[in-house]
Order: structure tokens, then C-alpha cells, then sequence
């Protein structure tokens, strides 16, 4: 099979998709764990021990390692084809790893805030790294914890995925940051921030660099947006403190979900700002999304992309707020 997969552009819907036939191969859930054998799979790039970066797989903590199947190869560059003018598509390589926590049957919140600012650390660092390639556009972090999250395996793990384009919805984002810093001279999230601070009722937690709440107008049930007080538009430049604060958070969010919801499937992901693109530094803000996956998307849903929530985001906030423990 070819190393290489393909972006499709949907002219009418203005999306894009991508065509990886190589991920027909992902082993299923419920065989034999390919994370704590970590050395049948591919030589990692990024190893850590209880905090410290070691060179080999003796002891481990957390391991950075390419995905046996890849969504993209790294052996390719993106080189854009025409079927006509209206079936464009991409050919593209780029990156796909896995970020591993040695423990099979401990999920993120059961980590201790050290171990979590470890896998943070791992994020930057393959972050930095990754950014070099002149081909990647845009990095996405991201986690699926449960099946119903879209996890294949049980033992938990992030993901890191390199793309040669911007999606749809953050490049509205980027133009809804963009037209809002030109009219009014300021940061559109370091307004919402305020402006959350401010009201309080959607506050879930804050701590010195940090602030988490539940957007006005969710998409999910629960969803919770952490986002750094000071205005930055690029997470991987954080310092070592913001780290730990950082990790503060993610153990804060995920246990707060557990105490209210039991131990719910989840997704969270990072949107920071695309590489090598330093107009957007001033207009843009990174944060990360954290949200539960408590229902599946209907008709209604999919058809109108508008999501029906039976609870207001204040009694979301207000139950995430006052629930701590599990």
C-alpha cells in the first residue's frame, strides 16, 4: 500500500476529509494491550522518566512514539492535484504519534499533577519539533478517553497529528479572532475571559495562570474551555510554572467529571495558533476544550449543525464548581 493519504475538498460544504485506507488496520480493542508491550511498537522520539528525559525503555514514565497507523505519513510532502475544477485534493505526508502514560488501568485524572505536567512537557517538546518541517501547517493535540470518544484502545494515550491545512472551524475561529482585534484593538478571548470573571456563573475553577469555564453557547454537554489569563497565541512557548498550573487544571476538569458524571468517555484538544504564522500572535488567544461525550449526535444535530442541550452552561458550571472529589 502507498505511504501517502489524501485531503478531499467538499466545493459545496467548503470541508475538507481525509482518505487514510492504512488505518483499516488498527488493532481492536480488548486484545492484547500494543501500549504495555510499548516495545513492539515503533522506536519512540521522546522518552521520560518520573519527569526526566531518559534515552532508552528500561524505566518510563511517558513515551512519545510514531502511530503504526499513521493518518500521515512523514515521507511525503503536500502536493496539491485537480481531478477537475471542482474535485481538489491534496496528497500529503506529515506526522501522526502517540503519547503513552505507562499505566493501563489509570486514566489522566488518576495521575498525579507531576505525571501530567510530564505529558504536557511531551507536548511541547514534539511541538517544537514538529514545527520545523515546512509542510506541516497546523498541529493538533488531542486525547479520546472511552470508546465513546472514539478511543481503540483501552490504555490511555494523546495523540499528536500534523496537517499540511487549517479545518474549517478553526479558520473561523482565526477570522472571528481576526475581525473582532480590528474593530475593537483588543484580543476577542482575552475579552471573553473577562467577561467570564466578571459574570462568575460559568466559572468551573482558575488558578494563577489559568482560568476553565463553560462557554456561553456549548456545542457539548459540559464542555469547559481552559484558557491562560495572560494573551498568548502559541502554547508551546509556556513557561515551566504555567506547566505545572496547566496540569493543575487538566487533573481539576477531568475529576470534577467524574465526581458529577461517574467516569464519562471524553475528548480534549488544544487549539494554539498555526505554524509559522506570526500575524495571528496579536489577534489570537490558545486554549484547550475539554468536553464529555454523555449522548451521540442525531438528525437534528448533523442535518442543522446545531446541538440541542437539555441544561443551561450556568448549572453545568455551577455542578462541575461545587463537585471536587470523586
Amino acid at each position: 500500500m502507498k505511504k501517502e493519504s489524501e485531503l478531499r475538498y467538499d466545493l459545496l460544504t467548503n470541508d475538507w476529509v481525509i482518505i487514510a485506507p492504512q488505518r483499516r488496520k488498527r488493532p481492536e480493542t480488548g486484545k492484547a494491550c500494543p501500549f504495555c508491550s510499548i516495545k513492539t511498537q515503533r522506536k519512540p522520539v521522546l522518552i521520560f522518566n518520573k519527569g526526566k528525559k531518559v534515552k532508552d525503555l528500561k524505566e518510563w514514565t511517558t513515551v512519545v512514539v510514531p502511530n503504526k497507523y499513521p493518518v500521515f505519513y512523514p515521507e511525503t510532502k503536500a502536493k496539491e492535484e485537480k481531478e477537475n475544477k471542482f474535485r481538489l485534493k491534496i496528497r500529503s505526508g506529515g506526522f501522526h504519534e502517540i503519547v503513552v502514560t505507562r499505566e493501563h488501568d489509570k486514566p489522566f485524572s488518576h495521575l498525579s499533577q507531576g505525571r501530567i505536567e510530564e505529558v504536557i512537557k511531551c507536548f511541547q517538546e514534539r511541538y517544537l519539533e514538529l514545527n520545523k518541517h515546512d509542510f506541516v501547517k497546523y498541529i493538533l493535540i488531542f486525547q479520546n478517553y472511552g470508546r465513546e470518544a472514539g478511543a481503540s484502545q483501552e490504555h490511555p494515550h494523546s495523540q499528536i497529528l500534523t496537517s499540511p491545512l487549517i479545518d474549517k472551524e478553526f479558520s473561523t475561529i482565526l477570522s472571528s479572532s481576526q475581525k473582532y482585534f480590528k474593530e475593537n484593538k483588543q484580543c476577542l478571548q482575552c475579552k471573553i475571559n473577562k467577561m467570564e470573571k466578571r459574570n462568575k456563573k460559568r466559572i468551573v475553577f482558575e488558578n494563577e495562570d489559568f482560568i476553565a469555564f463553560c462557554p456561553f453557547a456549548p456545542k457539548f454537554l459540559f464542555q469547559v474551555i481552559v484558557s491562560p489569563k495572560k494573551h498568548s497565541a502559541c502554547f508551546e512557548i509556556i513557561s515551566e510554572r504555567e506547566r505545572k498550573n496547566l496540569a493543575e487544571m487538566f487533573k481539576e476538569i477531568l475529576l470534577r467529571y467524574e465526581a458529577v458524571l461517574g467516569k464519562p468517555a471524553y475528548n480534549f484538544y488544544l487549539h494554539t495558533a498555526p505554524c509559522n504564522e506570526s500575524e495571528c500572535f496579536s489577534y489570537f488567544h490558545w486554549y484547550w476544550n475539554f468536553f464529555p461525550r454523555l449522548s451521540k449526535l442525531a438528525g437534528f444535530e448533523m442535518g442543522a449543525n446545531m446541538e440541542i442541550l437539555v441544561m443551561s452552561p450556568e448549572e453545568q458550571a455551577m455542578l462541575l464548581r461545587k463537585n471536587k472529589h470523586v
